[in-house]
């Protein structure tokens, strides 16, 4: 016997990129030798297999059996965020030009960065003080903002191989939405919005037979507009620049009509702000080959009495959209401001050039307003979701990432609606209403 993994639910997992908001126990042994305890080292990892000179972590690990030296590690404990906060999932900054626009309003193809890390783990035996030759290693690639609930393990980590974009009949995208032969969005010329894919082609690992996470190599985005079954025009978006980075392997792909209808690469210009047209299909390819299922967004032309709202929001695996169209409002919280009172010490004559002063301190307050910090609210309501729709709706409850956009702009926010009771399908209406906060001050 010698130095092993667990197996099983204890196995480390695999080392392609999987939810990092879960709990993965990883177990090891060595029958053979008697040990004072066990030292684990975690080192930042590149997709070529390089490593970062200097630990990022290093933890003494007490056997929890004397009988084979077994001891058990929880991985998610011993790694750190490249981002004390995720405020990199707000905002994209386009390669090279400095430009910020907020996330789902790219109108290019961008990298969500630190949206995936690359860790390894080394374990070695320390007796009497002597560190041992390395006696086991693993590679652990966490999504970083993906969760995994505990009833929803069926299937081991495996369940997340079907969203790498690696053959045409995988799912490919990180979304929750339901895949058929294709994913589909339902959006209004108007309306913007982006969803996540990864990129994996510099990296070169087996996660199963016969299946490599560098096939995750495409290179770029094709939009087709579709109008009767027929394609009218189509516009490639070429993904940024390789880096050997597992930080730059999570990217933003805008497929809102109002992210990509004035790029002025279209092929022929068909203008989809005048011309008719049913979706707009977006893949991605390598050198024309699909590697999923495409997304189809279809033309929403609902009646709209009011000005809609969207709720963009971190989902399990990537961002998710949805559109509100029932009447917003736009509450002002004010309510704790202090006053302050003054005394009066003017006297006639104390002012040049006034002429009665009884007139002039009429106009003085005797109070006033304390300068301070507000809160700023939209409440959203939807009486016409899908099933589909109001089953992707569960995974914004328990999102802590969040913006909304309201008369073209977009704002940080968070869910102020704490309890979310969903209604299973009926021939009844199962309206949703939600209040969110923006998550800036307003200043008073």
């Amino acid at each position: 016997m010698a130095f092993s993994f667990g197996t099983t639910s204890l196995a480390p997992p695999p080392a392609s990129p999987v939810e990092r908001r879960q709990k993965p126990i990883v177990q090891w042994s060595d029958p053979a030798v008697t040990i004072d305890t066990w030292l684990v080292e975690v080192y930042r990892l590149s997709p070529d297999g390089s490593l970062n000179t200097d630990a990022l972590t290093e933890a003494y690990v007490t056997p929890y059996s004397s009988s084979g030296g077994t001891a058990r590690i929880d991985v998610s404990e011993y790694i750190r965020p490249t981002w004390t906060q995720p405020e990199v999932a707000y905002y994209v900054l386009a390669a090279g030009t400095g430009t910020v626009d907020p996330a789902p309003a790219t109108p290019a193809v961008a990298v969500l960065f630190g949206g995936a890390l690359g860790y390894q783990f080394q374990v070695y035996s320390v007796t009497n003080g002597v560190k041992s030759a390395l006696q086991g290693s693993f590679n652990y690639i966490p999504i970083s903002f993906a969760k995994k609930q505990k009833w929803n393990f069926d299937g081991g980590y495996e369940t997340i191989f079907d969203y790498y974009p690696d053959i045409s009949t995988k799912k490919g995208w990180l979304t929750d939405r339901e895949a058929t032969t294709f994913v589909r969005y339902d959006m209004a010329l108007e309306d913007e919005g982006t969803v996540n894919a990864l990129y994996l082609g510099n990296y070169d690992y087996e996660y199963e037979t016969g299946k490599n996470t560098n096939n995750a190599n495409w290179d770029q985005v094709r939009y087709s507009i579709y109008y009767n079954g027929t394609p009218q025009d189509i516009l490639l978006l070429d993904k940024p620049t390789d880096i050997n980075a597992f930080d730059d392997s999570l990217i933003h792909i805008p497929i809102g009509p109002a992210n990509i209808k004035d790029n002025a690469n279209w092929t022929v210009g068909y203008d989809i702000n005048t011309q008719p047209w049913d979706y707009i299909q977006v893949e991605l390819i390598e050198t024309s080959t699909l590697k999923c299922k495409p997304i189809r967004v279809y033309y929403d032309c609902r009646p709209q009495k009011h000005t809609p709202a969207q709720l963009y929001w971190m989902g399990t695996k990537g961002v998710e959209i949805l559109r509100f169209d029932g009447r917003v409002n736009d509450s002002y919280d004010v309510s704790g401001r202090d006053a302050f009172s003054t005394v009066n010490t003017y006297a006639d004559g104390y002012l040049s050039g006034i002429d009665n002063f009884q007139d002039f301190v009429s106009y003085l307050p005797e109070t006033y307003q304390q300068e301070s910090l507000g809160k700023r609210s939209f409440s959203l309501s939807e009486d016409f979701f899908t099933q589909a729709e109001r089953e992707l709706f569960k995974t914004a409850v328990t999102s802590s990432i969040m913006m909304v956009r309201y008369e073209g702009r977009w704002y940080p926010c968070r869910l102020k609606t704490t309890n979310y009771t969903h209604v299973q399908a009926s021939s009844r209406l199962a309206p949703i209403r939600l209040e969110v906060e923006v998550t800036q001050s307003l200043r008073c």
